[in-house]
């Protein structure tokens, strides 16, 4: 059963974060992920910040958006900028990023509308 409509937008972005900023950057995107769960960014469907197990300065996000659109919000929101002022202040090594779309089987998980 899905609640809502399929994710068509989702990006898989893998970074690695200067070893001595790693601090710096949990707290930049503490913002960015609580808030993106909230009514502030109504079409993010999910975002999870994941940590390597065996390189401890190296991420992944998962973000799912309802449509591009919504993914393109995103990029507008101060706490997105959270994330955007880090990175640009150098504190990122590398950034590889994957677009991708959740899959069409039935039992998957959806948009929730928040309705």
């Amino acid at each position: 059963m899905t609640i809502g409509g399929p994710v068509d937008s989702a990006v898989l972005v893998t970074v690695v974060i200067k070893e001595d900023r790693v601090e710096d950057f949990l707290k930049a995107m503490e913002d960015d992920v609580t808030k993106s769960r909230t009514d502030q960014d109504p079409g993010c469907a999910r975002f999870d910040l994941l940590r390597d197990r065996d390189q401890a300065n190296k991420f992944v996000f998962y973000e799912a958006y309802k449509d591009d659109e919504a993914a393109a919000f995103h990029k507008t929101t101060a706490h997105y900028n959270s994330w955007a002022e880090f990175k640009k202040s150098g504190g990122v090594e590398s950034q590889t990023v994957a677009k991708v779309a959740t899959s069409t089987i039935e039992g998957g998980w959806a948009f929730d509308t928040r309705t």
